[in-house]
C-alpha cells in the first residue's frame, strides 16, 4: 500500500534528526468515552483530540506481522506510579468500564527535533481491546496489561466485507494495487497457449 509522508517530515527523516512519540486512543462506550495518551509530557492536540502526556508509564509491544497475513495483536502495558496517582486501586478502576471490544488506535507522532512541534501523525495499528490483566512484580510494582487484537482478524471471517479498489483509491487515487481483487476469485485463467483441442471419438473397425 502507498505511504504518503509530507515534505517537512521527510526532510527531517532524511537528515536523521526527528523526534518520535507513541499515541494511544481508546474509544470506550459512554459514559467513559475517548481516552487519549502519548509518550511525552504535557498535552499534544491532534485532529481535535487532546492526548495527555503519560511519559514512560505505558509501553506498546512491537507491532509486527507474518507472511501469510495472519492478524497479529499487541500488548499495551500501563505501569503504576503513586506519584502520578496510579496506584493499584486506580488501575483496578478500569474494571468498571466496558472495555472489551472497545476500539484501540495506535499512532506514531513525528516531532521537530528542536521545537518538538508536531510535524505529522502516522497510523500504525487498529485493534480492539480483548482482555486486561492486573499484575504485581516481585518488587511490589503494579501494572496492568491490555491484550489488543488486530482488526485485520475480521478479514479472515466468512462474509466480512473486504476492501475494494474504490476504498483504496479514497486513500490514494493513484494506488491501483487492489484493482483486480473483485475478479480474482471468479475469473477463468487459461494457462495453455492454445485452446484445448476437441477430442474426437475413435471409430472401431468403422462400425461405431
Amino acid at each position: 500500500m502507498a505511504r504518503v509522508i509530507d515534505a517537512g517530515t521527510l526532510a527531517q527523516l532524511q537528515a536523521g534528526r526527528i523526534a518520535r512519540a507513541d499515541m494511544l486512543l481508546f474509544d470506550f462506550p459512554a459514559p467513559t468515552g475517548q481516552r487519549a495518551y502519548f509518550s511525552g509530557q504535557g498535552v499534544l492536540t491532534w485532529s481535535g483530540i487532546d492526548f495527555v502526556g503519560a511519559g514512560n508509564l505505558f509501553h506498546i509491544s512491537a507491532i509486527g506481522g507474518v507472511s501469510d497475513g495472519t492478524a497479529v495483536g499487541l500488548a499495551i502495558r500501563l505501569n503504576g506510579d503513586a506519584r502520578a496517582g496510579l496506584d493499584a486501586s486506580t488501575l483496578a478502576s478500569i474494571e468498571s468500564v466496558q472495555y472489551r471490544g472497545a476500539p484501540c488506535l495506535v499512532y506514531r507522532a513525528y516531532l521537530h527535533p528542536d521545537t518538538y512541534a508536531l510535524l505529522s501523525v502516522e497510523g500504525v495499528f487498529r485493534g480492539r481491546v480483548d482482555t486486561i490483566s492486573h499484575n504485581v512484580t516481585e518488587g511490589g510494582e503494579v501494572y496492568m496489561e491490555a491484550a489488543v487484537e488486530s482488526m485485520a482478524i475480521d478479514l479472515g471471517r466468512s462474509g466480512y466485507r473486504m476492501r475494494t479498489d474504490i476504498d483504496q483509491r479514497l486513500i490514494d487515487p493513484s494506488d491501483g494495487s487492489l484493482r483486480h481483487v473483485q475478479v480474482t476469485a471468479t475469473q477463468e485463467v487459461k494457462w495453455s497457449k492454445f485452446p484445448a483441442a476437441t477430442k474426437q471419438k475413435k471409430k472401431f473397425l468403422g462400425l461405431f
